[in-house]
């Protein structure tokens, strides 16, 4: 028989393993995988060309429209 105290109902709540998510897409980061941490989002390979597009949007410039100096 196991008693309920507040300990251990403090330790039945905790998850085994501290899970990483994409923060694009939600799919879990599995241990050893590559990701890139980066302005507080953590991403995973399949969005990195979706989140690299939207970080480097203030930086676009399309040929023959640049703005003169």
């Amino acid at each position: 028989m196991r008693w309920i105290t507040k300990e251990n109902q403090r330790a039945d709540r905790r998850p085994e393993r501290w899970r990483l998510h994409c923060s694009l897409c939600g799919q879990e980061i599995a241990e050893s995988e590559e990701y890139w941490f980066c302005n507080g989002f953590s991403v995973c390979a399949d969005c990195l060309p979706e989140f690299a597009r939207q970080e480097l949007a203030p930086c676009r410039l399309l040929r023959g429209k640049e703005a003169a100096t």
